[in-house]
């Protein structure tokens, strides 16, 4: 890997030399006179990291709107949120292998700038409607919870589905700045292009109210609605083991969020701010600042497939569900294997054995149990029913 040329802001800045990050938010600029190598073996490790989580967020954010999009019935409120969730966390995960790609070549952006810019746009919308999902999560736990009789009127499939709606298109909004600001620059060395940010600072000022109100805002009305919760559950209260479990498992979700992207978001914020020239940085904090965005980055890329984690290892409803679809096409497979067999007169009891007799046995308890954080007994069903 080669050094970095140095950076030096003056008004020829146009045309300076660059220093990528491989994270997809843009690069990092020198903002003295510095050296600025790669973290070691980051051509190696950060694209391994990348494709491994492409491969768990598809398959496990897929199978998360499959399982909620198919589902017969009326939907909790809280799914609705989750089956968005899972379609934003499905957008970020796309766009994984081609920033893998771009970290395995050095920086090198071989895409060219179409797919540069809308990689980015997806990144930065994504982002920002995982956040507010979260935050639409919260605020929905804590009317349930603390405000059950006066937010009857509010706890609505039709008002969730246009909070959902809502925070789309705010979403879209926060990636409009992508398409504007980034694009290909070039790399150190004639070494080719790379996919960054134009060092502009009006970009750097938008980035900022980006992330108080993508990132500070929702992180804010979390902290309050789970405050209340957790003040409200130290009460003599009627809720059950199964509602207290769908807040245990929100909550999983929520500290997951924090964890990955906090640190990314603090990093973030001292960047622009070094930009801006508002915090003057010396050499060796300037080299932290960009490894540690440099990890950074990859722990909140990796988010993007912890959600569909989290339901397989604390909600037992989501496991319900799952051994049932998957017993549902292995019977089905078992099925059409035992007709076409059954023409030449051989036993197909070896494919019928895999119809999964036990998920027969559960089936009437998982097909009326909700996907996501939510118990699935009669106590919480109405309970349900009563708050809506």
């Amino acid at each position: 890997m080669h050094p970095t040329k140095p950076w030096s802001p003056s008004p020829g800045a146009a045309s300076a030399d660059y220093s990528g990050d491989y994270s997809g938010f843009g690069t990092l600029e020198e903002l003295e006179l510095c050296p600025s190598p790669d973290l070691p073996y980051s051509y190696a490790y950060i694209p391994a990291l990348y494709l491994a989580a492409f491969a768990v967020g598809l398959l496990g954010n897929a199978f998360v709107v499959w399982l909620l999009a198919r589902r017969r019935g009326p939907r909790r409120l809280v799914d609705t949120f989750v089956l968005h969730l899972a379609v934003a966390d499905l957008g970020f995960v796309l766009t994984l292998p081609l920033w893998a790609a771009a970290a395995a070549l050095g920086g090198r952006w071989p895409f060219g700038e179409g797919l540069c810019k809308l990689s980015c746009f997806v990144l930065a919308g994504t982002r920002c409607a995982g956040a507010l999902l979260l935050a639409g999560m919260s605020v929905d736990r804590y009317l349930a919870v603390v405000k059950l009789l006066e937010a009857r009127p509010l706890r609505t499939p039709r008002c969730a589905l246009a909070t959902c709606c809502g925070v789309w298109a705010l979403a879209l909004l926060a990636g409009l700045p992508s398409l504007v600001y980034r694009g290909l620059q070039p790399l150190p060395g004639d070494h080719g292009s790379q996919c960054g940010e134009l060092p502009d600072d009006a970009f750097q000022g938008l980035s900022l109210l980006l992330l108080l109100l993508t990132f500070v805002l929702p992180l804010g009305v979390t902290l309050f609605c789970y405050c209340r919760i957790s003040r409200r559950l130290r009460r003599p209260s009627h809720l059950g083991r199964a509602r207290r479990n769908s807040l245990r498992i929100i909550f999983a979700i929520e500290v997951t969020f924090v964890g990955s992207w906090l640190p990314f978001s603090t990093l973030r914020a001292v960047f622009h701010l070094a930009r801006l020239g508002a915090l003057p940085l010396p050499c060796p904090l300037l080299l932290a600042l960009r490894w540690g965005l440099t990890v950074a980055t990859c722990l909140a890329f990796v988010h993007s497939c912890a959600n569909p984690v989290i339901y397989l290892l604390l909600d037992r409803s989501f496991r319900s569900r799952a051994r049932l679809r998957a017993c549902g096409g292995a019977g089905r497979l078992a099925h059409r294997i035992s007709s076409v067999s059954s023409l030449s007169g051989e036993n197909s009891s070896v494919f019928r054995s895999t119809s999964c007799s036990w998920g027969r046995a559960q089936q009437a308890h998982a097909a009326s149990a909700a996907l996501s954080p939510s118990g699935g007994d009669r106590g919480q069903r109405s309970t349900d029913r009563k708050e809506a």
